[in-house]
């Protein structure tokens, strides 16, 4: 039997293979934001913020922090 994979591990799978292009990668990230709860985004930044680059990262930090402010 399979083990269904986290949207927060195909997240992160889905974000490395576009992280070539700052559009797609912020289109792909929005859609992921809507499918984790608050912890697991907060785990997606961390992980974000270690694993790219300067860009990148403000890219995610900028669209967690609108994300989770309208979220409030």
């Amino acid at each position: 039997m399979q083990k269904r994979m986290s949207w927060l591990s195909y997240s992160k799978i889905i974000l490395e293979k576009v992280s070539f292009d700052q559009k797609i990668f912020r289109k792909e990230l929005r859609k992921s934001l809507s499918r984790l709860s608050k912890e697991e985004i907060k785990k997606l930044e961390s992980w974000i913020i270690d694993n790219f680059n300067v860009i990148l990262s403000y890219i995610a930090v900028t669209e967690i922090s609108d994300y989770l402010s309208i979220q409030r």
